[in-house]
């Protein structure tokens, strides 16, 4: 539903002004019209496969069904491999720098999970 995008209107709107209540009534009608644009958007590519895929007579016809590989998949597919073998050689040095991470990592659950955490200067946000 927009991590990024309803909470920041909703707090620009509370930054600029607008009273709470009405920032939380925009909040939530932009959120139902994003739900109700997704459901008539699958709504209607389902009826529009059914049009064509389905006759008069409620029968599939598989001859209106395009079966063949599709040329932009193959080459995007392609592309892909192109990007990964280029990709792997940078990958492949900052192996060191990962297995670090990973290692600093582990050590702290380990810290975490024996109780030794020190304690946070932040005050909880909840009660």
């Amino acid at each position: 539903m927009g991590i990024i995008a309803i909470p920041g209107m909703m707090t620009g709107a509370i930054l600029g002004g607008a009273d709470v209540g009405q920032a939380a009534r925009l909040q939530m009608i932009i959120m139902y019209m994003i739900s109700a644009s997704s459901a008539l958007s699958c709504i209607a590519a389902t009826l529009f496969t059914l049009y064509v895929c389905v006759d008069s007579e409620d029968r599939v016809r598989s001859d209106r069904i395009y079966s063949r590989t599709l040329t932009v998949r193959s080459v995007s597919a392609d592309a892909v491999r192109v990007v990964i073998r280029a990709a792997w050689p940078v990958v492949d040095r900052m192996r060191p720098v990962w297995t670090f991470v990973l290692k600093q990592l582990r050590l702290r659950e380990e810290i975490v999970a024996a109780g030794m955490e020190p304690q946070s200067e932040r005050a909880p946000l909840l009660p």
